[in-house]
């Protein structure tokens, strides 16, 4: 078969490499926050250690699917509307997902209220929003870029328009 127009699909390999860097910029972010102002992701004693990273996971999913949907686009285009409500989304769903989780194992409503109230004023979770925001933007410019092909480098002698 001849080589005809591609399908009718933006460019799919680019959400799971921007998946990675998502987690990637978390998780390095968290670090730097932690370093820098002497505080923990989570300052909640007696806290189960698997609520940290389900909190990530949660965001991560959410964001995962608006860059697929984004990335996904035909004709391939960078909405900022769009990566804003994305991190505004994953930045209260990682505070929610703490709060739930808390509710579920404490069985204390209040304390999970007030879990998630701190939690969405610290540094960590403005981060998942504020990097949700750069990634789902970067991923929709790299789709928008990717959807055709672009032309092969030439030299300058191939660039002249008379023969």
């Amino acid at each position: 078969m001849s080589g005809g127009p591609t399908p009718a699909r933006g460019p799919w390999w680019v959400a799971p490499f921007a998946v990675v860097t998502y987690v990637a910029l978390v998780v390095c972010t968290f670090g730097f926050i932690s370093l820098l102002t002497n505080m923990d992701v989570l300052d909640v004693p007696g806290l189960n250690p698997v609520v940290g990273p389900m909190m990530v996971l949660v965001a991560t999913v959410y964001v995962g699917g608006a860059i697929v949907s984004e990335s996904r686009r035909v004709p391939p285009r960078v909405e900022i509307w769009f990566a804003v409500v994305t991190g505004v989304v994953a930045w209260f769903l990682y505070a929610l997902t703490g709060a739930v989780l808390v509710w579920f194992s404490s069985g204390d409503g209040g304390h999970a209220a007030i879990l998630f109230a701190g939690t969405m004023v610290r540094p960590f979770a403005i981060s998942v929003g504020v990097l949700a925001v750069v990634v789902v933007l970067a991923a929709a410019a790299v789709a928008a870029n990717a959807s055709g092909h672009p032309p092969r480098p030439r030299w300058p002698w191939e660039r002249r328009d008379t023969p």
